[in-house]
């Protein structure tokens, strides 16, 4: 028996529509639970996953950059014991150093600031201090557990631990002689020091909060310091344990825009196809989480 054509055609054209759910409060609820846990878990992937990626990268370009200014300094004086100190401070995110912990298998760029931004780069030069291999107290901090967690093991170093910092200026040799857990005094720990030291310095807790008790590590010079260069004063939000204001409006634009789009997948959902709606909104989605996930932490201590 031969089909009807128009019933047919009605059965190839007619789009798929998936059957309809009743909205209710306890839908609702489910939803935003189901959405609540998925911006979670793009949270801790961002961070703990992709974090050390975007780190690492971000590494590789800053020792790039210092290698190419030892080498204008190496051209200009032929020795690097001999190179002259900067003019100037450098600029914030700006490498400024190579820190090596031996002990620790450790070896970072340190770059200039220690905003959220930039300690997301690797450990930052606090403004305000002695640079790095000069006369006075040079300090650092860097993140306990996000970003690759580049100090995450500082409270294993004990008395007589070297640590090697490379500038432009040359090469200086550090040994520690303590390791403490304590609340960060910004006087004591930031501020003028009789003898040359280097002071490292990051969070305590794996709580992204955490923002008062610290791990400082104190090491002193072997050897004479190259010449003071000029530095960057202090500021209240640049000493490791706050967040940056200004991420609040990236981070509510882009948690808006990722509320909109999970809210118009969840509507396709209900009535078009699956896979397609999972096609066109699941790329948006994870964009918008993912920038959403880094605006969140820029708002947290710069050290965690």
């Amino acid at each position: 028996m031969s089909a009807d054509p128009a019933v047919t055609e009605s059965a190839v054209t007619e789009p798929v529509v998936s059957e309809s759910v009743s909205v209710g409060p306890r839908w609702i609820a489910a939803v935003a639970g189901i959405w609540l846990v998925v911006s979670g878990v793009c949270l801790t992937l961002v961070i703990y996953a992709i974090g050390p990626m975007l780190e690492n990268s971000d590494q590789e370009a800053a020792l790039g950059a210092f290698r190419g200014e030892v080498n204008q300094a190496l051209g200009a004086t032929q020795s690097l014991s001999g190179a002259a100190a900067p003019t100037k401070p450098a600029e914030f995110g700006a490498p400024v150093a190579v820190l090596e912990i031996p002990k620790l298998h450790v070896q970072q760029v340190v770059v200039e600031g220690v905003s959220p931004s930039e300690t997301a780069s690797g450990p930052g030069h606090v403004p305000g201090t002695s640079g790095l291999g000069q006369p006075g107290n040079a300090a650092v901090a860097g993140r306990y557990s996000g970003y690759g967690a580049p100090f995450g093991r500082l409270g294993e170093l004990r008395a007589g631990d070297e640590i090697v910092v490379a500038t432009t200026q040359g090469s200086s040799l550090y040994r520690v002689t303590g390791t403490a857990t304590r609340d960060l005094n910004e006087d004591t720990d930031y501020g003028r020091t009789d003898n040359d030291r280097l002071t490292l310095v990051t969070s305590a807790s794996w709580w992204p909060l955490a923002s008062t008790s610290a791990t400082v590590v104190t090491a002193n010079l072997e050897g004479r310091p190259f010449r003071p260069a000029p530095q960057n004063g202090r500021a209240d939000a640049q000493d490791g344990r706050t967040g940056e204001s200004a991420a609040w409006a990236l981070l509510v634009l882009s948690f808006g825009a990722f509320s909109a789009v999970a809210f118009g997948a969840t509507w396709l959902y209900r009535r078009w196809r699956p896979v397609s709606t999972y096609v066109i909104t699941a790329p948006a989605l994870l964009a918008l989480a993912a920038l959403s996930a880094i605006s969140l932490w820029r708002l947290l201590p710069a050290w965690t």
